[in-house]
């Protein structure tokens, strides 16, 4: 659980089904419920969720055949290392940090909330893991929303300067998803959590990342965000929001 201030209200969020402290809240966000609450502003999204709690065989044999053949050649051919950061290093923070900026102004997409990440981290909630080649170049960083049973993919950053390193990006990518996995299925959480899956039929980037997603197996399900508003001030900010955005997440 988390508390920040954004604009004119606070905002408390939960991930893990915890009770939250309300005191001096103005909203109280709920990630992840299975179903809608009732007495809260529910808004549906899909995601894909891996069972780590099947054998490793079981999860393996469940990608597309292609990405089982991907994941045997980076792990036989490309002498990848997979590394992940232990919370105490601020400098890996900020390497992650510019190197997503990076990435998604590529995408021409907004910059990270660093502030909301570094609540995180302080919270020991976040989790940042790393993939690099034989010269220590790093191919793609994941951060990762970590609880107990949950572990949510929240950014996936990778990019390469030149065609030569498409393909082993892409190697790279498939390895790092199935190293991370059996990382957190070692550590007995339960469930691996791709952090969305696009329901429209219109953005074709979004389906392609789709298409990447489902290669790993894995259910589509539906889950909700559930807000409740606390304060005049937090229900102000729903209706809003609601007016400007309607139903987006």
């Amino acid at each position: 659980m988390i508390s920040y201030q954004k604009k004119f209200i606070r905002i408390v969020e939960c991930w893990n089904g915890e009770e939250p402290k309300t005191e001096g809240a103005d909203l109280i966000r709920r990630f992840q419920q299975s179903q809608p609450l009732s007495h809260m502003l529910c808004r549906a999204f899909y995601t894909v969720l891996i069972d780590l709690k099947v054998d490793q065989e079981i999860i393996f044999a469940n990608m597309k055949r292609g990405t089982r053949y991907e994941i045997r050649r980076a792990e036989t051919e490309d002498h990848l290392a997979h590394g992940y950061w232990d919370g105490n290093d601020c400098r890996v923070f900020d390497e992650f940090c510019d190197y997503a900026d990076e990435f998604l102004r590529q995408k021409r997409q907004p910059r990270l909330d660093r502030s909301w990440l570094r609540l995180l981290a302080e919270e020991r909630l976040l989790d940042l893991t790393h993939t690099a080649n034989t010269s220590g170049e790093k191919l793609v960083w994941h951060a990762y929303h970590r609880n107990t049973e949950r572990v949510t993919l929240l950014y996936s950053a990778s990019f390469f300067r030149n065609s030569d390193l498409r393909t082993q990006v892409g190697r790279a990518n498939r390895l790092h998803h199935w190293l991370d996995m059996l990382r957190y299925k070692n550590a007995g959480i339960a469930t691996y959590d791709f952090g969305g899956w696009y329901d429209g039929t219109k953005d074709e980037e979004r389906l392609r990342i789709n298409k990447f997603k489902e290669q790993f197996g894995g259910e589509v399900v539906r889950n909700h965000i559930c807000e409740q508003a606390l304060t005049l001030r937090g229900a102000l900010f729903l209706r809003l929001r609601s007016a400007l955005l309607g139903n987006a997440i």
